[in-house]
């Protein structure tokens, strides 16, 4: 057998058998089952399994690592003063919503990720949608938008409560008109914090989903918003008069 195939018939043994030393520590921390994603640090002292971004920083910090947890850009004048372009776009379930319809009545947590084959994004969209009771106790509801045509968007539902709207954005193109609106990429991951008038407020932007901030910061924008600006926050009543 010829030097090169040798050493990749080895190299592939090698690695198969690191994948079943992984395959049974995973199972080892989680009773059995496969979950991912299941990070063991050093020799098995510190697992965790499914981490938020938060404990995955804690985790991080204690196994020794330095973590700069990513910053929420707070926007102001022109920025937050006029709507987001806005535009009624297929759900997961066959209907058409559209954040036009919760102006003046909720204030918004917007997730615009990549596609549906991408699990960073599914990952952080399904973080978000925890949040869905701290937020309806601030009459705000998180949004999922998701690139790609709607029948690619079902499996997202997994893990994902009724009550949060998960949008298939079929080609992108409200993505870019967002993304333009805010001064980012439309190739990055975005959060964006909307006041009731589904003006931006505050936003965090990252190449992955991973990048961005925890989503239980986006629970303490809104809240911080409801204190700066109480007719934003819902405490005056709004009118499109």
């Amino acid at each position: 057998m010829p030097e090169d195939v040798e050493h990749r018939a080895a190299q592939s043994v090698r690695l198969e058998e690191i994948g079943q030393c992984l395959l049974i520590e995973q199972r080892a921390a989680s009773d059995g089952r496969r979950v991912t994603p299941t990070l063991v640090f050093g020799a098995g002292q510190l697992v965790v399994i499914e981490p938020t971004l938060e404990q995955l920083g804690e985790a991080l910090v204690a196994a020794g690592h330095i973590v700069e947890p990513p910053e929420a850009i707070a926007y102001h004048d022109e920025l937050a003063s006029r709507p987001i372009p806005l535009r009624h776009l297929p759900t997961d379930l066959g209907d058409l919503f559209s954040i036009e319809g919760l102006r003046g009545q909720r204030q918004v947590a917007l997730f615009l990720g990549h596609d549906a084959e991408c699990l960073a994004c599914f990952g952080y969209a399904r973080q978000l949608a925890t949040q869905l009771n701290a937020l309806a106790e601030l009459e705000a509801v998180p949004v999922i938008v998701v690139a790609g045509p709607a029948d690619t968007i079902a499996a997202w539902r997994r893990g994902i409560a009724d009550g949060v709207p998960i949008l298939a954005d079929a080609d992108g193109s409200w993505k870019r008109a967002v993304a333009t609106r805010v001064g980012a990429d439309a190739g990055d991951a975005l959060l964006l914090v909307l006041d009731r008038f589904a003006a931006p407020r505050a936003g965090s932007i990252a190449a992955e989903a991973g990048g961005l901030i925890d989503p239980s910061e986006a629970t303490d924008w809104l809240r911080l918003l409801a204190l700066e600006c109480p007719e934003c926050g819902g405490e005056i009543p709004w009118s499109s008069a």
